[in-house]
């Protein structure tokens, strides 16, 4: 047996809010693009910059909601949550049942959920167990595919029907013993989702790089006259002209930096801390010279 969630409504709301987070990040950045530095173009280029990640949550969430589907046999249940695919064997399975009435059941929640999407993990506090989040409905709609290791919450159009399809798979017994598995494409795989170290070096020199942009916009009405962006021709050789490339030089180094540590991780690890430690220590050689050269 093999079904689909019921997806309509998140898909609706998800795409709905992708629209709204693509309208809001293209007048941030061309209102960036076409205005010069000033607070008013701090805060435009702040929204923009928080709804292109926006963007990129609310997208990966929709590809998961889109591939969803739970497949029951005799030999055990497989969720398809894109970028994974769980294998639960049928002996694994302790008990099927409704999810809890409160959320108070859960702590630790971490994840995505709207009305019509609940995709991430938590706490079961009375089961003292994670619960792995594969849902379309809220918590006492779902249905707790229940095992020793973890908890999975799946939301099946008929709860009833799928639980008495199940008892009649239990019945007619396995044809094969399953192993209780989660596969992964080989780009999920890969060390630098989970090292800590990476992402905090990465996010300090975007922090860095962000903050000497929002100081230049905040500071540039109230730097001296000669130094101001002006509209004409020869603006472009000006001394506000060499400031402004500094967050555009420290921009391209996070990128490039970034990027080339991330391919290198898997396989030279020193060298791609090398390149974030360079990135960070750029980011902070380029804000110092920026606040110096003005005075």
């Amino acid at each position: 047996m093999t079904e689909r969630p019921n997806r309509s409504r998140g898909l609706w709301i998800g795409y709905t809010a992708l629209g709204m987070l693509g309208m809001i990040a293209l007048a941030g950045s061309v209102f960036t693009a076409t205005h010069p530095p000033s607070p008013r173009v701090a805060l435009a280029s702040t929204v923009a910059v928080l709804a292109f990640i926006g963007i990129f949550g609310v997208g990966y969430a929709l590809r998961g909601l889109q591939s969803a589907q739970y497949h029951l046999d005799r030999n055990g249940l497989t969720i398809k949550w894109w970028p994974a695919i769980h294998v639960i064997p049928i002996h694994a399975i302790l008990e099927l049942r409704p999810g809890p009435a409160s959320r108070k059941a859960l702590r630790g929640w971490r994840g995505i959920r709207w009305p019509g999407f609940y995709g991430g993990h938590a706490w079961a506090v009375k089961e003292n167990r994670p619960v792995l989040f594969f849902a379309t409905e809220d918590l006492p709609r779902q249905l707790w595919v229940i095992t020793e290791a973890a908890i999975y919450a799946i939301s099946p159009i008929d709860p009833k029907r799928f639980q008495e399809d199940f008892a009649q798979r239990v019945a007619m017994g396995p044809t094969q013993r399953l192993q209780q598995t989660t596969f992964f494409p080989a780009w999920r795989q890969r060390a630098i989702w989970a090292d800590r170290s990476a992402w905090a070096l990465m996010v300090l020199a975007g922090l860095g790089l962000w903050g000497m942009w929002l100081w230049f916009c905040l500071q540039f009405p109230d730097l001296p006259l000669w130094i101001r962006l002006e509209r004409a021709p020869e603006a472009m050789f000006s001394p506000s002209a060499h400031l402004i490339r500094l967050p555009v030089l420290g921009a391209l180094t996070w990128i490039v930096n970034a990027g080339l540590g991330m391919l290198l991780h898997e396989q030279e690890r020193p060298a791609a801390y090398g390149l974030w430690l360079v990135g960070l220590l750029v980011q902070i050689l380029l804000f110092g010279a920026l606040i110096q050269i003005p005075r």
